[in-house]
């Protein structure tokens, strides 16, 4: 079931806007460099052809209901430079979980922040969500400060949660927002 719930939302810099196969390219671009898989279970994409796989399947995914994905474009630019989700909805609980991807290129840069605080700012204020999520390594310590910045707290350790394909193991870190202690930057 597909839904219209979920909107592009514009900010002053960034904007959170509907995943579409026109920007392919743009995310072949950050999703081939390694160093933006530094603290995700898989590896960059080796081919154009897999970056379209995998975000068919991304697109297939956001069906709104459950889960939603938006491209982050730079407004200045139009560029994409990385994604942001909402998923495991429950509009019973009013809980959801987030996950994001960034290009390297762009850390440092406030554009985490500034999306984030467009999600949050819609998440919270107009569809009224209490409990929002986000799980980490525990080693991603620039998020995981970056989501304390807003209100977000450790709710413990996921110990051996992550497992790479070089039988790796390493630990998560559940972060959890309840909209009262939304810090709004």
């Amino acid at each position: 079931m597909t839904t219209n719930l979920f909107k592009d939302i514009d900010g002053e810099n960034v904007s959170l806007i509907k995943l579409d196969i026109k920007y392919l390219n743009d995310m072949w671009e950050y999703s081939s460099n390694p160093k933006m898989y530094e603290h995700f279970e898989f590896g960059p994409q080796k081919k154009l052809s897999d970056t379209k796989t995998y975000l068919d399947r991304l697109i297939k995914r956001s069906n709104g209901v459950d889960a939603y994905w938006w491209f982050i474009q730079i407004n200045k630019t139009g560029k994409v430079v990385g994604s942001f989700g909402i998923h495991d909805i429950n509009f019973h609980r009013r809980t959801c979980e987030i996950s994001y991807a960034i290009s390297p290129s762009f850390w440092g840069e406030g554009v985490f922040m500034q999306s984030l605080k467009l999600a949050l700012d819609s998440l919270i204020n107009e569809f009224h969500f209490y409990r929002i999520t986000a799980v980490t390594s525990s080693n991603n310590i620039r998020s995981i400060n970056a989501l304390k910045k807003v209100g977000f707290k450790e709710e413990g350790v996921f110990r051996n949660f992550y497992f790479k394909d070089d039988d790796t193991r390493y630990n998560a870190t559940p972060l959890a927002l309840l909209a009262s202690e939304y810090i709004e930057l």
